[in-house]
């Protein structure tokens, strides 16, 4: 039963994030939106978690890409 709530509400959230959207919107951006929107909400829910990496790991990480 509450996965079915769940859904519900994650499709509730959904379409009231599509509402706020411009009527002239093309689907590419409400697709955009929706992603980041659920980027954004992964973040959260990660760092609720600890699952967080310090500023300096990062830079790291970053750097090594060019290597």
């Amino acid at each position: 039963m509450t996965e079915v709530i769940l859904m519900s509400t994650a499709k509730q959230e959904l379409s009231e994030l599509l509402e706020k959207q411009p009527e002239d919107s093309s689907s590419e951006e409400l697709i955009r939106e929706l992603a980041f929107h659920l980027m954004i909400q992964r973040g959260i829910a990660d760092a609720d978690a600890g699952k967080l990496a310090p500023n300096e790991e990062l830079d790291a990480r970053i750097r090594s890409w060019g290597d």
